[in-house]
């Protein structure tokens, strides 16, 4: 009698591969009917790329790898831009941010 392995998984991690593999079988954006482009879509992430995924927690999976590369490559851009929508509320993050580590 053989015996059954049993593999666990989170119902996050089972989310984010289901939603992998939809996004990648779908050849055309139904939202706006073109098809999907990716700037360099068989590049693996790298480290920093995969950091950056993680800062969106639970939508980490739903972030294109073009958007990870491009803060990864871009971060005084995404920092200005920050601090341009929160104001003078940037500097009380950052410095927050830096007190809770």
């Amino acid at each position: 009698m053989k015996m059954k392995k049993s593999i666990k998984i989170t119902e996050n991690e089972l989310i984010n591969m289901i939603s992998r593999v939809v996004r990648e079988s779908e050849e055309f954006d139904d939202s706006i009917g073109d098809t999907k482009f990716t700037v360099e879509p068989h590049v693996n992430k790298i480290p920093r790329e995969r950091q950056i995924q993680g800062l969106f927690g639970g939508y980490s999976g739903e972030i294109p790898n073009d958007i990870l590369r491009y803060m990864r490559k871009n971060p005084q851009l995404i920092i200005n831009r920050l601090a341009d929508i929160y104001g003078e509320k940037f500097l009380d993050y950052v410095e927050n941010a830096y007190r809770n580590k």
